[in-house]
């Protein structure tokens, strides 16, 4: 019984190994572990999983490869239409001939886009339904990658290519070879900056000699800084021989040159007080060795808010005929300027709307504060104008709508003449002129969308006047510069692709190699056991043969 119990032992130990190396498992059913069973049953399902996701980011990639191909090709056309535009700026060349080209490049473009399709799927022509303008979202998913968490749960995990910017023509309009949603088109003249100030000054031209007998007299009237703010302060100069005299230490009352004239108005400046407030001195344009030009200057030492020079009521005893009768003071000056402050202009071409999206957003500094950033968007648009619409209309409604949105900056002046708007320090909050003015700055309007291409690609015409050819250029260039970003955004998600499909197939092997651990038959060891449990079947089926026929041989054996 012994002996029988024991083949069986051994029978069933070989048949075991012996199923183990022929299905190379040493974990082949639940009963046989079933915690390792369990595992490599959950790992494999994952890895077909993987694998099955492997595939669809091939599908994927070739989606990407197609689109990202057909936009390296648009890019071709486009600096090919570039360079045809710049041919176009000859004023000798044959415009119906450069404007074949481009038609026949429009069309190049057209076959590319309808061409760059993988399975029905094209990423550079698109279906919204809407102006891309208007669309918040346009997506198309491609599968990556298959996780498990550690609660078990599973996940197929997708990334999104954003067709609004891949797509080169779009059924409703907006794709990047044709034009933008015209209402976001915001013209906002440029901003003219000047900021070269100094002292109220003007020049007059003297080219003597002139004798004055003791009866003649030059006079006029003298403003010194007035200004807006200010009434100035008046004087009344007299020139006549008394004053030559002093002022040359001569007695013949006459008046050489320039210099000498310099000099006698000076004199004349002093009688009178003005010496304190203004000179004949001026240097900012004449220069002191000028032999025919004197320029009088406000010193800026009055009272008075401003920075200015005002000649009138010119008076002389000399007839018409006297060469230099008025010593130049009727002359017209090469150079006038009159309280002089940095300010910056700009002209409000024509009506447009703030999309509710859209902004435009300047920045300001005055009196060397920090600069500060104001954004104008539809909101503060209708707020100011008490319209519902978002349009701007005119120069004033422009001016309305920036006092608006700065009334916590202080010292922000806006004026309107026409269309064209004028920006300056209130002299109100940083009141001075010339020298005494604030530093003032305001930058030019910026719109946000930075620009708006407002022709089609298929519509570049360069025999008409619809555009300049400088604009076409603009136009162009902007769409190259999107379909470049188009083809850099693409080659990112062939990148991700890649580098994802390599991560599966790596992920895969680890799986397989991880359950091969688990239920794998080592089959060196297996191989042994096999030899081990044959050879005991052996000497198994002999002690049974034993104990069949010698029992008492067998008994002997065991004493």
């Amino acid at each position: 019984m012994s002996a029988l119990q024991t083949l069986r032992a051994v029978s069933s130990g070989l048949n075991d190994t012996q199923e183990q190396v022929s299905a190379g498992l040493r974990v082949k059913v639940a009963s046989d572990n079933v915690a390792y069973w369990s595992i490599s049953t959950n790992m494999r399902s994952d890895n077909k999983s993987i694998s099955a996701a492997s595939d669809a980011l091939g599908v994927g990639a070739a989606k990407v490869d197609t689109a990202y191909a057909g936009t390296g090709a648009i890019i071709d056309v486009l600096t090919d239409v570039k360079a045809t535009l710049v041919t176009a700026r000859e004023d000798s060349v044959d415009k119906a001939q450069i404007q074949n080209q481009i038609s026949q490049l429009s069309k190049q473009a057209d076959s590319i886009v309808r061409s760059s399709s993988f399975s029905g799927i094209n990423y550079l022509q698109t279906y919204s339904g809407d102006h891309i303008n208007n669309i918040n979202e346009l997506d198309d998913v491609v599968v990556d990658s298959f996780t498990r968490n550690a609660d078990g749960a599973t996940t197929i995990n997708t990334s999104k290519v954003d067709l609004r910017k891949t797509s080169m023509l779009n059924d409703f309009g907006g794709g990047i070879l044709q034009k933008d949603d015209l209402d976001y088109y915001m013209p906002l003249g440029g901003m003219t900056t000047s900021s070269f100030y100094h002292e109220g000054h003007e020049d007059h031209y003297f080219d003597g000699p002139i004798t004055f007998s003791g009866s003649d007299s030059v006079q006029f009237d003298l403003l010194i800084d007035n200004s807006p703010e200010s009434a100035g302060m008046p004087f009344h100069i007299t020139i006549d021989k008394g004053v030559i005299d002093a002022a040359l230490g001569t007695n013949d009352g006459e008046i050489d040159n320039v210099f000498q004239l310099r000099s006698v108005i000076q004199q004349a400046f002093t009688n009178v007080g003005a010496n304190a407030y203004a000179d004949v001195y001026g240097t900012q344009a004449t220069s002191p060795a000028d032999a025919y030009n004197y320029e009088i200057r406000t010193l800026e030492t009055s009272p008075n808010v401003g920075s200015s020079i005002f000649i009138s009521g010119i008076t002389s005893t000399f007839g018409p005929t006297v060469a230099e009768r008025t010593l130049g003071l009727d002359s017209v000056p090469r150079i006038d300027h009159d309280n002089m402050i940095t300010s910056s202009s700009m002209n409000f071409l024509w009506s447009f709307k703030v999309m509710l999206d859209a902004t435009i957003s300047f920045d300001l500094s005055i009196d060397n504060a920090p600069l500060q950033t104001f954004v104008i968007d539809r909101t503060a648009v209708d707020a100011a104008l008490g319209t519902t619409d978002g349009r701007i209309t005119s120069g004033a409604d422009l001016k309305a709508i920036v006092d608006y949105i700065v009334p916590g900056f202080e010292g922000l002046a806006v004026s309107v003449s026409g269309n064209r708007l004028t920006f300056q320090a209130d002299q109100a909050i940083y009141p001075g002129y010339g020298n005494k003015a604030v530093d003032f700055y305001i930058s030019s309007f910026r719109p946000d969308p930075p620009f708006t291409l407002r022709f089609d690609l298929s519509e570049i015409d360069v025999t008409t006047d619809d555009f300049t050819i400088d604009e076409y250029l603009e136009g162009v260039e902007y769409m190259l510069s999107q379909s470049i970003d188009s083809g850099a955004m693409l080659g990112s998600v062939q990148q991700r692709i890649e580098m994802q499909t390599a991560f599966s197939q790596k992920m895969m092997d680890e799986v397989e190699s991880g359950v091969s651990r688990l239920v794998d038959t080592d089959m060196e060891e297996a191989s042994m056991r096999l030899q081990a449990f044959q050879t005991q079947k052996q000497l198994a089926l002999q002690s049974l043969q034993i104990a069949n026929s010698q029992p008492q041989n067998i008994l002997s054996l065991f004493n």
